[in-house]
């Protein structure tokens, strides 16, 4: 059996591995004729230490990532990606990308670079990756290297 997907949702934030699953979730999109969300989440968690965070700072961060994905959504169209929407959150990136956004978007494909952490990194922190692998209702692609094509 074929699986043939019609939401696929990809997780940017502007590294080379996001890159790299974005460029993967063309093609996905395109051979399926598929919906492409572009998903970023600003982490609250690394701001809310700072005391002089304020809806100003919310605000550039906002716009950052409205630019960022906007240049994503340009590139897909272009490669001919017929429907793509852009999805900024603020919170937890591991359960917005696991379980909200996907349930909201009826995603059923998520499409994310590996972190890349070393394993120290991923001791202290976690990784996303396999946050996402754990908790998502969802087929999952974590994309390594450009080498392979889909």
């Amino acid at each position: 059996m074929i699986q043939a997907y019609k939401h696929i949702l990809v997780a940017v934030d502007g590294s080379d591995q996001a890159e790299l699953a974005f460029k993967k979730g063309i093609a996905v999109a395109k051979r399926n004729d598929a919906e492409l969300v572009l998903a970023h989440v600003i982490d609250t968690r690394a701001i809310q230490n700072i005391a002089a965070v304020d809806t100003f700072t919310y605000e550039n961060l906002e716009k950052e990532a409205d630019a960022l994905l906007g240049g994503y959504e340009k590139t897909a169209k272009e490669a001919g990606v017929k429907e793509v929407r852009k999805v900024i959150e603020f919170g937890n990136p591991k359960r917005l990308l696991a379980i909200d956004i996907p349930k909201r978007e009826k995603t059923d494909l998520i499409l994310l670079g590996a972190t890349g952490l070393n394993n120290f990194e991923r001791l202290l922190i976690g990784s996303s990756s396999e946050y996402i692998m754990r908790h998502a209702k969802v087929d999952i692609l974590v994309v390594r290297d450009e080498q392979k094509t889909l």
